[in-house]
Formats: structure tokens, sequence, C-alpha cells
């Protein structure tokens, strides 16, 4: 091995350089790579999140359109809506 490094040192030296710049020095680094490829999976899983929150969200919708029982529901739980004939006495704690 020490023979090897004697003869080839100067193509030792370059592939060392080469590597060193490559890994650290370039614009495409390893230490940017890693950071860019975390950063990618982080707004994969915010999509995933963001995706099954669309999809409950649809079938909110659907149900306020389609199910008459399911709109006055929510009007009167989140508006307190009522009917002509009754009151409404909101208690908070």
């Amino acid at each position: 091995m020490k023979e090897f490094l004697k003869k080839n040192a100067h193509w030792v030296g370059v592939a060392v350089l080469l590597l060193l710049m490559v890994c650290f020095f370039s614009d495409v680094n390893i230490f940017r790579y890693f950071k860019t490829k975390r950063r990618v999976d982080n707004l994969h899983r915010e999509m995933e999140c963001y995706r099954e929150r669309i999809a409950e969200d649809s079938t909110f919708i659907q149900n306020l359109r389609t199910d008459d029982r399911f709109l006055e529901k929510y009007a009167r739980e989140r508006h307190l809506m009522h009917a002509e004939d009754e009151q409404i006495f909101v208690i908070e704690e």
C-alpha cells in the first residue's frame, strides 16, 4: 500500500482534492443534498396531511349540501340559529 501511494501520490492527491470539492465546496455538496432531501420529505408529509384534510372537508361540504338534518344541526350548534318558535339561552362555563 505504501509503495502504491509513493508511485501515485499525485493521482491520490488529485482524487482527494476532487472528493473534497464535490463534498464540501461545490454548489451541489453532500450537506446541501441531505438538507434539501429532508425538506422535500417534510413537504411530502405536509402534502399528505393537506390531502387528508381536503378529503374530510369535501365530505363535510357534501353532507352540508345534501343532508338537511346535518345542515340544521350544524347551523344550530355553530351559529346559534333557532326556529321562530324557539328561544336559545347561551350558558358559558
